[in-house]
């Protein structure tokens, strides 16, 4: 009956190998100081009424994020600590601390964390179902969750697909709306970039162009200065009076008729001869500089005028040149851009409207297949409420269209539930009482299975007794082969399935009430398990004692339980 994880499936590894090795608790309620060693599949706390069996699971649910208050911490004291061990990689330790001042602190394998965080780590290890009410039943969300672990596994992989559609059609509408108000900002912008593109085109920037402009106007603004020099150096070179040239040709035929003579005079005769080739060629040069040279103010305007453009587009799109004609490149870029953008929103368009035919296409895959998992749910979780004690219990599942599918599909899942003959089924969080409601988990899960590895119960056996509670207790130890299950009982037949038995007690010292939790086994077992039953240890309650634990151990050797 109770669902087992598939064998290689992730959850499988995570049932054999995670378990809550240790809790500690210091100053909590009525307890100083407490050391529980808990062991794998099914552990059970008993003792006398108010010994403080309960406490144990409150200090369990405020590890794993259920809301901390200050009426923990004992009296005496200013902090409470519950501190926990776990076997395995996800978590080694969580921790949370009470403090009078309202000052809690949460920490998870050392680091501090907040209450949050450690309701998500360790939320995922631990689950709590106490006397105040299974939590975990109260959210649609929930019970859809753990409606659909019985789904088949082509249903799994077509959910899987949903949620990849439900993101995906999110992306396109999304990227759908930002193209239809960009379009709807479209032609203000392209005017913007129209105007920007035309203004630099039509300037013709060039990289090096301001240098040579530069260069140029300070010659223009000196053109006199400039005028005057050439002239009197084309004088100085070529001039009719004694002019460089002249003079230096006149000293290059002296030189040259001398050296016919005196051979060392030639060296130097063709040193002159290179020299006054250079100064003919200077004083062509600047001829021609003169000659084509035009102080035109014109010129000067026209090069200012130059700069100014040229300052301008600077400022408005870059600090020099380069930089302009790069905002230009990206303005067509842009405009580019928002010209594409009608393909662009008929392409998202259309891939919305196939997704949106593949999500309800989907949806009703997993609709169909939610429908069947919830009437093999009704049909297995019936039988078991009755074997819980719960003879006249109704168990539906109900599956109403959301008004707006989300990423879990289109189906909004409840479970109803009604305890007593003739009154009608309805949510479980506003019918079940508490023990009910523990009861109910323990059907649910095993039939569903549980994310779950480590299950904690509170008066799951509240109002029953006789064979029911011995099938509490069958039911309870078939859990606990695939989990580890802590459970508070009062009942000596729910107790001996127990793998791991746990008493609690308390006593006075000092004028103060403390609480102590002890393993037993053996003989001291079986004197729990007769005082439970009768109230004090006889060889009548002793020898009742045994006949349930040799009875329980041969059904859980069995693999099976009592019909």
């Amino acid at each position: 009956m109770i669902a087992q994880p598939r064998p290689g499936s992730p959850l499988h590894d995570v049932y054999t190998r995670l378990v809550l090795r240790r809790i500690e608790l210091r100053d909590f309620a009525i307890i100083r100081e407490l050391e529980l060693e808990l062991s794998p599949g099914l552990n059970v706390l008993t003792g006398e009424t108010g010994a403080g069996k309960s406490i144990v699971v409150d200090a369990l649910a405020l590890l794993a994020g259920a809301r901390a208050d200050a009426s923990f911490v004992r009296a005496g004291a200013d902090t409470a600590l519950v501190q926990g061990e776990f076997e395995g990689e996800d978590v080694a330790s969580a921790a949370r601390r009470i403090s009078l001042s309202g000052r809690h602190g949460a920490r998870v394998d050392g680091e501090l964390v907040t209450v949050g965080e450690l309701a998500e780590r360790v939320g995922r290890l631990v689950a709590v179902f106490a006397q105040h009410g299974a939590l975990e039943l109260q959210g649609s969300a929930a019970q859809r969750a753990q409606l659909d672990r019985l789904l088949p596994e082509d249903a799994r992989q077509a959910l899987q697909a949903y949620r990849r559609a439900f993101q995906r059609r999110a992306e396109v509408a999304a990227r759908l709306a930002e193209v239809r108000e960009a379009k709807r900002e479209r032609a203000r912008r392209l005017d913007v970039l129209a105007y920007q593109i035309q203004e630099i085109d039509e300037a013709k920037p060039r990289v090096g162009e301001e240098d040579e402009l530069e260069a140029e106007l300070q010659t223009l603004r000196h053109a006199e200065r400039v005028v005057q020099g050439a002239g009197a150096a084309l004088t100085a070179l070529s001039g009719e009076d004694a002019a460089a040239v002249h003079l230096t040709a006149d000293a290059l035929r002296e030189l040259t008729a001398a050296a016919r003579y005196a051979p060392a005079l030639e060296p130097l005769a063709r040193d002159l001869d290179a020299a006054l080739t250079g100064l003919s060629a200077v004083a062509a040069e600047v001829e021609s500089f003169l000659a084509s040279f035009e102080a035109d103010p014109a010129r000067l305007d026209a090069v200012q005028a130059r700069l100014s453009k040229l300052d301008d587009l600077k400022r408005k799109y870059g600090d020099d040149v380069a930089a302009v004609l790069a905002y230009r490149d990206a303005a067509v870029k842009e405009r580019d851009g928002l010209l594409a953008l009608d393909e662009d929103e008929e392409a998202l368009a259309r891939e919305e409207q196939e997704l949106a035919e593949e999500l309800a296409r989907l949806a009703a895959e997993v609709t169909a297949a939610r429908r069947s998992a919830a009437q093999r749910l009704e049909a297995q979780v019936a039988p078991l409420l009755r074997r819980l004690g719960m003879p006249h219990a109704v168990f539906t599942v109900a599956i109403e269209p959301l008004a707006e599918p989300n990423a879990n599909g289109a189906d909004e899942v409840t479970f109803l539930f009604s305890a007593n003959l003739g009154e009608p089924p309805g949510p479980v969080s506003q019918i079940a009482s508490g023990g009910e409601l523990s009861r109910l988990m323990l059907a649910l899960h095993l039939v569903t299975g549980a994310a779950q590895p480590t299950l904690a119960f509170d008066e799951v056996d509240a109002g029953v007794g006789g064979r029911a509670a011995r099938e509490v207790g069958a039911l309870l130890g078939e859990l606990g082969r695939g989990r580890q299950v802590l459970v508070v009982t009062h009942l000596a037949q729910v107790a001996a399935f127990a793998d791991a038995h746990f008493v609690v007690t308390k006593a006075e010292e000092d004028g103060r009430t403390l609480t102590t939790v002890r393993r037993v086994t053996g003989r001291e077992r079986a004197e729990e398990l007769a005082r439970m039953l009768s109230g004090t240890v006889t060889e009548a309650s002793l020898s009742h004692a045994e006949e349930l634990l040799s009875e329980a151990a041969a059904l859980r050797a069995h693999g099976s339980s009592p019909a």
